[in-house]
């Protein structure tokens, strides 16, 4: 599961819309004005004779609200502009404290589901990076779903990753450190559409980058990764300035599948944020 709230739309009707019409101080016509909110954040729009049902009947109201899907609502952008919109509404009916319930629900309900979200005041919601990472994360994973050799390569650095962290030992750390180049190496030849090379002649070959500036951070990434004693290759002891911690095969590698989003095409998390 990613921190998204789009992903979690379906559980907010238990956990938050249906506590708030519990309440002893929910008012008579709650989802006609939610559903009017909702409405302008819909890709479908229900014709405006639906619409003037649904409004003017809070039973129907209440059933088009329910009835709505993540999928209706469509991108992240649109699901917070919602959420906050929302709050604006229930802050409408000017009822003591009502608002400050649902943003109590809402906490919960992202605590609960682990979203990568804090709200500031008065009421905005802001996604955290780790949730955006996570995302980035499952993008991967579903890119090596389609190919065995990417699936490959992404067990390998899992499973030396995991190892180190059980072992603490300085093998594994170079060895996670390895695998990750080994991965970043294995999505580039992907997109450049090539049999072999090393990551730093695959840079070269890939038009994915900003500026030219990107492509040379993760070409001294991955010579760092050569030129570290015993990571890829023998390397240059003299270059050495420190011995390797935990901190590096958890950086290193971070930075190392993170670049792995410019060298995948396909890896494309933002378009599940825009509207």
């Amino acid at each position: 599961m990613t921190g998204y709230l789009l992903d979690h739309w379906r559980y907010t009707w238990p956990d938050v819309w249906s506590v708030l019409a519990r309440s002893r101080k929910a008012p008579a016509d709650l989802f006609v004005r939610l559903y009017r909110t909702a409405y302008d954040f819909l890709q479908d729009r229900p014709r405006y004779k639906q619409l003037e049902m649904i409004v003017n009947d809070p039973n129907q109201a209440r059933q088009a609200f329910e009835a709505i899907r993540a999928a209706d609502i469509g991108s992240e952008a649109a699901m917070i502009g919602f959420l906050e919109a929302a709050f604006d509404t229930l802050g409408d009916f000017e009822i003591p404290r009502y608002e400050l319930l649902y943003k109590k629900l809402l906490l919960a309900f992202i605590r609960k589901y682990n979203l990568r979200y804090q709200i500031a005041k008065p009421f905005r919601l802001y996604m955290l990076l780790p949730g955006v990472f996570a995302d980035l994360y499952s993008e991967l994973g579903r890119i090596n779903h389609g190919n065995p050799h990417l699936a490959a390569l992404m067990d390998d650095f899992e499973y030396s990753f995991g190892a180190y962290f059980r072992s603490q030992q300085r093998t594994d750390l170079k060895t996670c450190i390895l695998k990750a180049t080994m991965y970043a190496e294995g999505a580039a030849a992907v997109s450049a559409h090539s049999d072999g090379g090393t990551l730093g002649e695959l840079c070269d070959k890939i038009t994915c980058w900003p500026h030219k500036t990107v492509k040379e951070c993760l070409k001294k990434l991955y010579g760092f990764c050569s030129d570290y004693p015993g990571i890829r290759h023998l390397g240059h002891p003299k270059g050495q300035l420190r011995d390797l911690e935990s901190r590096d095969a958890i950086l290193i590698c971070l930075l190392l599948l993170s670049f792995s989003g410019y060298l995948t095409y396909e890896a494309r998390p933002e378009e599940t944020i825009a509207p």
